[in-house]
């Protein structure tokens, strides 16, 4: 228990990181949608797998949010 302040800070961080890179992703892909009228196979799929990342990082995010609120760090 003596590094718990340490690693939920650390787990924090790169969680922050990963949410904001994919949230960034989706927004520059989405982007890239909204200027095109028929969008190409390709875009949509990146679309797609960009949204279940962004997902995936808020879902983790809040789950070491919880975590690390719950052992009062």
């Amino acid at each position: 228990m003596k590094y718990i302040a340490e690693v939920c800070a650390v787990l924090m961080d790169e969680t922050e990181r990963r949410y904001l890179k994919a949230r960034d992703t989706l927004e520059t892909l989405m982007g890239e949608l909204d200027g095109v009228d028929t969008p190409s196979h390709k875009l949509t799929e990146q679309v797609d797998t960009a949204t279940k990342d962004y997902h995936r990082a808020a879902k983790e995010y809040l789950s070491v949010a919880f975590k690390t609120k719950f052992l009062g760090q």
